[in-house]
């Protein structure tokens, strides 16, 4: 029993480094079909969904790494990173960011600085999909035409915890964490932590947390 689990262990081993270096170029071909701008030090462990409109704009920092999918990211969300730009839109990802199965769809401008982290299942919107007119909704096109979008800016070093939803028009400051499950929709100050819904504040963070 010893060997054959050393032998399970083995297969495992190499079929993980397979499945990352399959991963990536499969990654770059989607990236250079959508006209990502990127660089080549990513790490990619699952296949993402990339959907950038001809007049969309992704760009992607050095150092990028995300999980996704069943064989890579097993906190409760085996589905792949959605990273979706909308005609006219921009999609900004820093230096050193790491992502879980995330869905950040993109109707005007995203921004995520340097070194932030984005755990599983997270969510983030920088428009209300829908008018919240109940006559224009009844109409697809004036629907459409009315929906309100804000821009959304995740600063250097915060940490969004699995399951939190980013709405529209939010800041999160420099080194702020938020708490899973959390429902964002008004901007957190830097170096505290938020959480519940609707975020609320908890505390502040020391320069050292333990």
């Amino acid at each position: 029993m010893k060997l054959l689990r050393l032998a399970y262990k083995g297969y495992k081993s190499v079929k993980f480094k397979f499945d990352r270096r399959f991963c990536k170029a499969i990654t770059k071909i989607r990236f250079a079909l959508n006209g990502v701008d990127y660089q080549d030090d990513f790490m990619a462990r699952g296949l993402p969904v990339i959907n950038v409109s001809m007049k969309g704009k992704l760009k992607i920092g050095n150092r990028f790494i995300f999980h996704c999918g069943r064989n890579y990211n097993v906190i409760g969300r085996q589905q792949p990173l959605y990273l979706i730009v909308r005609e006219g839109a921009e999609l900004i990802i820093g230096n050193n960011v790491g992502i879980s199965s995330s869905a950040i769809i993109c109707q005007h401008r995203i921004e995520i600085e340097d070194d932030v982290k984005i755990g599983g299942n997270v969510v983030i919107y920088d428009s209300d999909f829908h008018s919240l007119d109940a006559e224009l909704r009844k109409d697809f096109y004036k629907d459409k035409a009315n929906v309100k979008t804000k821009p959304v800016l995740i600063r250097k070093g915060a940490f969004i915890g699995a399951h939190a939803i980013i709405l529209k028009g939010v800041t999160i400051g420099e080194n702020a964490i938020v708490g899973a499950g959390a429902v964002v929709s008004k901007d957190i100050p830097a170096n505290q932590v938020w959480a519940g819904n609707p975020a609320k504040f908890v505390k502040e963070l020391d320069s050292v947390v333990v």
